[in-house]
């Protein structure tokens, strides 16, 4: 699985590029990577429920590389390594939003 950093992705005008941050709707509200989708399957990482994953990412286009967000980026890494084996390309986005953050804050 590959990382992007957030100051490429910042960059970036790449139409196959998808962003899904996977934390929950009040933490998307507060803080996103602009045009960013929000589908939260956070807790079901942690806690374990794969399926419930599984179930919420199914819709998403196989066309795209599907970039994953989290906070730190570590949980991330879990949603991602579901997608790829359902059979999407995916990176995780560095850092996560912390990342994102103090990228936007140099620029």
């Amino acid at each position: 699985m590959e990382s992007l950093s957030a100051k490429y992705l910042f960059s970036s005008k790449d139409p196959s590029i998808l962003v899904v941050d996977i934390r929950d709707e009040h933490h998307f509200r507060h803080g996103h990577v602009k045009g960013s989708i929000n589908i939260d399957v956070y807790n079901d990482l942690h806690e374990g429920n794969f399926d419930i994953v599984r179930e919420k990412l199914k819709t998403l286009p196989k066309n795209k590389t599907i970039i994953t967000v989290c906070n730190a980026g570590i949980t991330a890494q879990g949603a991602s390594a579901i997608l790829e084996e359902m059979g999407y390309k995916t990176a995780v986005l560095e850092y996560g939003m912390i990342g994102w953050n103090a990228i936007n804050r140099e620029l």
